[in-house]
């Protein structure tokens, strides 16, 4: 049995680890790094290096003090809620940087109170129905046609990457 749990336990962190290294984007907007910004533009880059590291060894340290596989269970799905909830806010603020540029302040009203509405989610299953009304929100302010979220350019790809051709269509 408690080999079991230490496969286990090894699984997860790998996974963890692995998802949150693929998932990594820096958090700082896209800046230009000149002499005049340099310095500036380092200590951001340097505090959200920082915020992360915390954030592992915290999650490290719940790892190794988990005594139970229900107890393993639980502090993994707390992080995985969390980083959830932060990934959703980051989206919430994306859009909303945009609804302000096209001036609709009705819908930055709508999107600022469904941040507290994320930060105080409990379950992934309630932060799922907070992202359906994120979803009419931006479909009521023109955003969104149909539930799909307009292809953001990233070099003419769409955000998951290049599309391989079907190979039973007519193109392939």
């Amino acid at each position: 049995m408690r080999k079991v749990l230490a496969a286990l336990l090894a699984l997860v962190v790998v996974g963890v680890v692995a998802a949150s290294a693929q998932g990594f984007r820096p958090a700082v907007p896209k800046l230009e790094i000149n002499e005049s910004n340099f310095e500036d533009v380092k200590a951001k880059i340097l505090s959200h290096l920082e915020e992360r590291i915390e954030d592992l060894q915290k999650l490290k340290e719940d790892v190794e003090n988990a005594d139970s596989a229900d107890e393993l269970k639980s502090v993994m799905e707390e992080h995985a809620l969390e980083r959830a909830k932060d990934m959703t806010l980051r989206k919430i603020d994306r859009a909303i940087e945009r609804l302000e540029s096209s001036g609709n302040s009705d819908a930055v009203s709508e999107l600022e109170s469904l941040k507290d509405k994320v930060s105080s989610a409990t379950s992934m299953e309630e932060l799922r129905q907070i992202m359906e009304e994120f979803r009419g929100i931006m479909e009521d302010a023109g955003f969104m046609k149909e539930g799909i979220p307009p292809k953001m350019p990233c070099g003419g790809m769409p955000e998951d990457g290049p599309r391989m051709p079907n190979a039973n269509s007519a193109n392939a």
